[in-house]
């Protein structure tokens, strides 16, 4: 049986996120939260959501294990995140039913709620990734993120890109720049990036920070960047431009000056693999590659309950009891001598 979380289940959650694997790497990087915190939080504070953590308790002899399963709603969009599995694969006593299982309940109860779509981020080549895909995800990228050897002491270098804080005002700019650069069926993954480069009000219980800047050209927006700050470390991400490609470095140097004020915190780079031209600037600047990641989605669809029970009655009031008998046509006959 699955159901969703309640507070007499805090001691069960407690016990499983220990044997369990967190998906969102890069909250793991910068802002780590577990399981069970993330819950109460949601339960307190975001009570009309619904339920995000789902737990698979044994029926029968065929399964002796527990199961536990996290996803998270993005903020102003109708989808959701899987975060949090458990207990791993590696852990075997069919952990692999309890995945499908779990992944299957998520999907519907997104579904139901009115989302869209599924998102998970999965390490390559992984039995993790694999599973996902047998459940119904779909690849459509892949991201790198690269980490940064730091000296002891950083200190700000001067650069020729000025940026700015992003305003609510950008949407526009940052949908054209993003347009530009992903791929068609990357778009269709991500919804058109509705809302992806926007930067929602902080909420009070949210894990660490994250802070947008353009750089803007003649009223055109040529790149922007992200940065996600936490007490672990600084997550930058960016968009640039084609046309610009050959400002990388100099947007890359504009990023890390923006990381000074904790020169201890380690420092992390992601961009998608058809942002062109990161490969080859990042390790320049002393980065080094620390993983790559695949992106799944599961498109849903919306299960519409009822009819329009107004429409048909009154449609059928308007008919008359006895309709009149429609005239016959006529017939036409055709004499091929005339």
């Amino acid at each position: 049986m699955i159901k969703p979380f309640q507070l007499r289940d805090t001691l069960l959650v407690l016990r499983l996120q220990r044997a369990g694997i967190p998906l969102d790497i890069e909250e793991q990087l910068t802002h780590p939260r577990s399981p069970l915190r993330s819950v109460i939080l949601n339960t307190i504070l975001h009570p009309r959501r619904g339920s995000s953590t789902f737990i698979l308790t044994p029926q029968d002899d065929n399964q002796k294990q527990f199961g536990l399963a996290q996803m998270r709603v993005r903020l102003g969009q109708p989808e959701n995140d899987v975060v949090f599995m458990s207990p791993t694969l590696a852990n075997g006593n069919g952990s692999h039913a309890i995945w499908q299982r779990l992944l299957t309940h998520m999907c519907v109860q997104t579904a139901e709620r009115g989302q869209l779509r599924i998102y998970a981020q999965l390490p390559m080549q992984s039995e993790e990734l694999q599973l996902f895909k047998n459940v119904g995800f779909l690849e459509y990228g892949q991201k790198e993120i690269f980490t940064l050897n730091q000296p002891a002491h950083r200190t700000k270098t001067a650069t020729t890109i000025k940026l700015r804080p992003q305003k609510q005002g950008d949407g526009w700019g940052l949908q054209r720049l993003y347009a530009t650069l992903a791929p068609r069926a990357v778009q269709n993954a991500e919804g058109l990036a509705q809302g992806q480069w926007s930067i929602a009000k902080s909420q009070w219980g949210e894990q660490g920070h994250r802070t947008g800047y353009v750089w803007e050209v003649d009223g055109e927006i040529v790149a922007a960047l992200h940065l996600k700050t936490g007490k672990k470390g600084y997550l930058i991400r960016t968009l640039l431009h084609p046309n610009a490609i050959d400002k990388a470095e100099e947007l890359a140097l504009a990023a890390l000056n923006l990381t000074t004020a904790r020169p201890q915190l380690p420092v992390y780079f992601t961009y998608r693999q058809y942002e062109a031209g990161w490969s080859n600037v990042l390790p320049r600047l002393n980065f080094k590659p620390f993983t790559s990641q695949t992106l799944l989605v599961k498109h849903l669809t919306i299960r519409v309950r009822g009819t329009s029970p107004a429409i048909i009655p009154a449609w059928k009031k308007a008919l008359p009891k006895d309709p009149p008998a429609f005239p016959e046509s006529p017939t036409i006959k055709f004499d091929p001598h005339e």
